[in-house]
């Protein structure tokens, strides 16, 4: 069945001196004119207390190495770098602390990518480890450095992404840590501060997200019905997925991705919102329904060819394109074209015909016979 709307995330030291090696090396040949004197067990003892004496003077006379403490910067230097960085909480519940000390109260645990401003109005100045912050309910308190990134502004939203995107595809991370992310990133996409292609890039990324959040729901069964918290994520997301009633499953709705292409059109971005919009299309199985197998084609791969003809990838979607519409029409007295055929069919193929008609020459002339051989078969 096809889904439907749902309700409608390191000591150097010199080889040693040689005159002390060449000293005791000297002596030991002298020892070994008493030979005849002495047994060989004893001479293969002294020879081994000889060895550790010689080895501990090279020791003893080895160059020291000091390791020098790592320069701390001053308050005033950190205190200018922190003012012109944004701060990224790349972690889930990290502790906002009421002062610069692990010890003192946790005022309370910060969400994953939580917008936080460096507070330069803060009593205390900032320190190697601990950065003054306020939020945006205007509460202040200490983070520890070494936990967030601090990056220049240009840097904010990339390194953002690029934290969520990476714990979004860990295994190790949870499904409600993967809610948190997807959550984080939508409420910042929608904050104003970001537009152009910066705002089309963090609006496919969110999509990409919530796709990846609902994947690892459907592959663990996670049930909405036994878990409010899934509950309230799918209620706050509903307008983007959809539901196969078949299969009990939940699948971003591509048209989220159309929708941000039509509103932002030819921009930086574009391209990878219309690779994400085809590979959000849920796979139906249409068995040798002819409907449904051209409708799958041309709201997917066809469409991408369509909309982005030197797109990155054109070529791999051509050839699949190919593929499929040549496993209908290798036969054409086989083509499941059953009189009376229906204007369903008929209009799929005539809607197919128009978008090759102008995508680019190499991909029309690979494309475009394996239609007309549908209309010729279909349209009797």
């Amino acid at each position: 069945m096809k889904p439907v709307p749902l309700l409608n995330l390191f000591c150097k030291g010199t080889i040693g001196r040689s005159s002390n090696r060449f000293r005791f090396l000297s002596f030991g040949y002298e020892m070994r004119r008493f030979g005849s004197i002495l047994s060989l067990g004893f001479l293969k003892k002294i020879s081994f207390v000889l060895l550790v004496a010689a080895l501990g003077v090279t020791t003893l006379f080895s160059a020291p190495t000091l390791k020098e403490k790592p320069k701390q910067a001053k308050p005033s230097e950190l205190f200018k770098r922190d003012l012109h960085s944004e701060i990224v909480i790349p972690v889930i519940g990290l502790n906002l602390h009421l002062f610069a000390d692990g010890k003192s109260d946790v005022l309370r645990k910060l969400k994953f990518g939580e917008p936080v401003q460096f507070d330069k109005d803060s009593l205390e100045s900032p320190k190697e480890d601990w950065i003054p912050v306020k939020l945006e309910d205007g509460l202040s308190g200490f983070i520890k450095r070494s936990v967030v990134r601090s990056v220049p502004k240009k840097q904010y939203l990339s390194t953002l992404l690029f934290e969520a995107e990476k714990m979004i595809l860990s295994k190790q991370e949870d499904f409600l840590a993967k809610q948190e992310i997807t959550d984080t990133i939508f409420g910042i996409s929608s904050t104003g501060k970001f537009t152009g292609d910066e705002f089309i890039f963090l609006r496919a990324k969110a999509g990409f997200f919530l796709k990846k959040t609902v994947d690892q729901m459907n592959e663990k069964g996670i049930k909405p019905d036994n878990d409010p918290n899934t509950l309230e994520f799918l209620k706050s997301h509903q307008t983007k997925l959809l539901y196969d009633y078949s299969s009990g499953k939940y699948y971003v709705d591509s048209n989220y991705f159309w929708k941000l292409l039509e509103s932002y059109p030819k921009t930086k971005h574009s391209d990878y919102a219309g690779y994400l919009a085809t590979e959000s299309i849920p796979i139906v199985d249409c068995g040798v329904e002819l409907r449904c197998r051209l409708e799958e084609i041309r709201k997917g791969k066809l469409r991408y060819v369509y909309l982005f003809p030197t797109g990155n990838y054109v070529t791999l979607y051509t050839k699949e394109i190919v593929k499929s519409l040549s496993s209908i029409t290798k036969d054409p007295d086989s083509i499941p074209c059953f009189q009376p055929v229906s204007e369903g069919i008929k209009s799929e193929i005539n809607q197919m015909i128009r978008y090759a008609s102008e995508i680019g020459p190499r991909e029309k002339k690979q494309i475009l016979p394996h239609l007309q051989i549908l209309k010729t078969e279909c349209f009797r």
